[in-house]
């Protein structure tokens, strides 16, 4: 029976613009130039400079001994194509603390040859939906006994980031047993129920993965993106997994592929990557964070510097209060009461000002607020109380800048011969200002700029 395909890409191709018939005869060609290089030790690359030496990676340690179980953990990939997938999948496996990768007779193009340019183009057909029918290339097929340590190619290691040395360390075999010799206990990736292979979700295979790694090393296998795992390949597991997916299980596209009976499963490789690594460090030890990542409490705002923001925010709020100094002299030529019903007819100042003090209060208190924030309402708070001792430039001792700016905006109306009431002095200054006013407010302003004339 044809193997199932457990991880393949969406149906865009990739990987264009590659040399074509030439394979063989390129890469022997290759081998006499290179074969010194070739001849360096399996695991590392003489080509890349990687993110540094062991001790360059503190946090390895610190992770394994937070986290022991993720240390009984490899990922095995089988043929993967792409070289994006394979730096993909290495950057993916350091964020959750997975170090230990092995790359089973990797596609050609994952590594370094000279086939990767020429006058012809052909195409890696390492999508879902391509290449039915077609075993997926291995490296071995074409360069012998050397694809084992030709080194991995550029792409690779641009993709993996600063996990480009994990690539470089990534053990580099020529079949699923060789991978798998250590390991007590073998997860294999799958897109179907298997005969005699219990099948566990991701989040199922992670408590499982977790109890296994207490007992010895443990194995997650990754197929070829196209075609999968192979019958043989399959063998070894003691249990399959699957990544449900928001499908219904029909065809994928033109492929004749089955998808499973929980939904089409059309991962990309390194995306089920990422999903199986998450899945097992939260179940290994991961979710001692509750799910929440939250600042260090030592830069966290205490309660007394809130009180402080708050009061410093209050104080900035009264300086824009306009004509404070108005506030219970006579307003007849422009009453409150003519107002449109808009800001707070009802409220007088005081209660304006009670209601503002406590809203200011419940937005600090609703979660808690790095000193980093803070720093920027201390800033403009404080600004703001420093722009109001600008009296010098207005006209009268007590007053502001917007005081000012406020009564010349109303007192334009006045100069256009246009009707001065609540309403159209509230619309002029939104239209110039960009504020909003309340009725007393504006209504201080309309009196203001009337004694003016």
């Amino acid at each position: 029976a044809r193997p199932g395909a457990p991880f393949a890409m969406p149906h865009a191709r990739a990987h264009r613009a590659r040399a074509s018939a030439s394979v063989r005869a390129s890469s022997r060609g290759a081998r006499s130039t290179s074969s010194s290089r070739r001849r360096a030790p399996r695991r590392k690359s003489a080509l890349f400079a990687t993110s540094g030496s062991a001790d360059a990676r503190p946090w390895v340690d610190d992770v394994e001994r937070a986290i022991p179980a993720l240390s009984n953990v490899r990922f095995v990939m089988c043929a993967p194509q792409g070289p994006a997938n394979v730096g993909a999948a290495a950057r993916v496996m350091q964020n959750f603390g997975i170090y230990d990768l092995a790359l089973v007779d990797v596609g050609p193009f994952v590594l370094t040859t000279t086939t990767r340019s020429g006058d012809a183009t052909r195409e890696i057909s390492d999508e879902a939906s391509e290449g039915e029918g077609r075993a997926p290339e291995r490296a071995s097929e074409v360069l012998g006994s050397e694809a084992r340590t030709t080194p991995l190619c550029e792409e690779a290691m641009r993709y993996a980031c600063a996990a480009d040395w994990l690539l470089a360390d990534a053990e580099r075999c020529d079949d699923a047993e060789e991978a798998l010799r250590g390991c007590s206990f073998v997860l294999a990736t799958t897109a179907r129920p298997r005969s005699g292979t219990p099948l566990m979700t991701a989040r199922e295979a992670a408590e499982r993965v977790r109890e296994e790694a207490k007992r010895g090393k443990v194995a997650v296998l990754f197929g070829n993106e196209r075609t999968g795992l192979t019958n043989d390949e399959l063998s070894w597991a003691h249990a399959a997994v699957a990544i449900p997916t928001a499908g219904a299980g029909k065809i994928c596209r033109k492929s004749l592929k089955y998808t499973g009976g929980t939904g089409p499963t059309s991962l990309n490789l390194s995306h089920a990557v990422g999903i199986l690594a998450y899945e097992i460090f939260m179940a290994c030890g991961g979710e001692a964070t509750n799910g929440e990542i939250l600042p260090e409490k030592a830069k966290l705002l205490t309660v007394d510097e809130k009180v402080t923001l708050r009061n410093e925010i209050v104080a900035a709020r009264r300086t824009l209060d306009v004509l404070r100094s108005d506030v219970g002299a006579s307003t007849s030529s422009a009453s409150a009461d003519d107002g449109d019903g808009e800001d707070g007819d009802d409220e007088d100042d005081e209660e304006i000002i009670a209601r503002e003090e406590r809203a200011f209060e419940r937005i600090l208190a609703a979660a808690p607020m790095h000193r980093s924030d803070a720093a920027a309402l201390f800033q403009l708070s404080r600004r703001v109380t420093a722009m109001a001792k600008g009296a010098v430039v207005a006209p009268r001792d007590g007053e502001n800048l917007l005081d000012e700016t406020v009564v010349q905006c109303v007192r334009s109306l006045v100069d256009e011969n246009q009707a001065v009431t609540i309403k159209s002095a509230r619309n002029r200054l939104r239209a110039r200002l960009g504020v909003s006013l309340t009725n007393r407010e504006i209504a201080r302003a309309i009196a203001r700029a009337a004694s003016d004339l």
